[in-house]
């Protein structure tokens, strides 16, 4: 599946107490299909779809929203990103994050996007840093670490990027530092 050139992208969908992923090429069709457990285990081999399957509504309406984050006109920091599509919980449309692809051995703050996408396009964008930053952590670093002066407190994005990479994040904001570690953000107290 690797190197098949018709995968374009994937798309999950919470199911069974599984994750239901299912890769589609450029049509869009699903052209494999796979469940893989919470904790990133397979729970099947993955199918091969004999002929390009018909999506879902749900498959074809986060393959739209992802697209739409894909075409988003804004900064970039680099040529390669991927896009994350989920339901909103706020309205009836989408939440995508456009995400710079990480290089080996970095960690791209910079160019990061998270948007909100209703009817026929993105109706409201976030940046998440002024500049094209890029952490380059050492394979024995206990952490990485960042200023941030957009908020007062981390952001999601400086989560997922600390469990992208599995190592905690001090990010210190106007006002202190913090600690993200394991998902969780918890201000540091003098320690």
């Amino acid at each position: 599946m690797r190197r098949d050139r018709r995968v374009a992208g994937e798309i999950t969908e919470a199911r069974d107490g599984g994750i239901a992923v299912t890769v589609v090429d450029r049509t869009p069709s699903a052209i494999y299909r796979a469940v893989v457990s919470p904790d990133g285990t397979l729970q099947a081999p993955v199918e091969a779809v004999a002929a390009p399957g018909e999506l879902s509504a749900y498959e074809s309406a986060a393959v739209r929203a992802r697209s739409m984050a894909m075409a988003f006109d804004a900064p970039r920091c680099g040529k390669d990103y991927d896009a994350i599509a989920f339901p909103s919980s706020a309205s009836d449309g989408w939440m995508a994050y456009l995400l710079p692809r990480p290089a080996r051995g970095s960690v791209p703050i910079g160019g990061s996007y998270r948007l909100e996408i209703e009817g026929e396009g993105v109706v409201a964008s976030r940046p998440y840093t002024r500049s094209c930053i890029a952490l380059a952590p050492s394979p024995n670093s206990v952490g990485m670490m960042i200023t941030h002066l957009l908020d007062p407190v981390p952001t999601d994005v400086h989560v997922f990027w600390s469990l992208w990479e599995g190592k905690p994040f001090f990010v210190g904001v106007e006002n202190g530092a913090w600690r993200i570690a394991d998902g969780r953000i918890a201000p540091l107290k003098g320690e």
